[in-house]
């Protein structure tokens, strides 16, 4: 196979992989969810959005806490997100 025929099949997109969920909208979904209920757990977060899996809700609530967007706790295995207008 010739060399220049490898690098274009790198550029092509793959049939079979799929489009990432669009970040911003999982970021507002999250928001969403925790501004109605202002004290959330991941795993009710989880069950909410069936969409997306646990790892990409995961990810982006753990980038929402790192830029204190929300209050992200651990409490033995079970997380705990608070809104940030939270009053404890």
């Amino acid at each position: 196979m010739p060399t220049s025929s490898l690098l274009e099949s790198d550029l092509e997109v793959h049939p079979l992989r799929q489009e990432r969920p669009d970040s911003d909208v999982l970021t507002e979904t999250i928001l969403d969810h925790l501004d109605e209920q202002t004290v959330i757990s991941l795993d009710t977060l989880v069950c909410l959005m069936p969409q997306y899996t646990w790892n990409q809700i995961f990810h982006r609530v753990d980038q929402l806490a790192r830029c204190n967007k929300i209050v992200l706790r651990r409490h033995r295995f079970e997380y705990t997100l608070f809104s940030i207008n939270f009053v404890a």
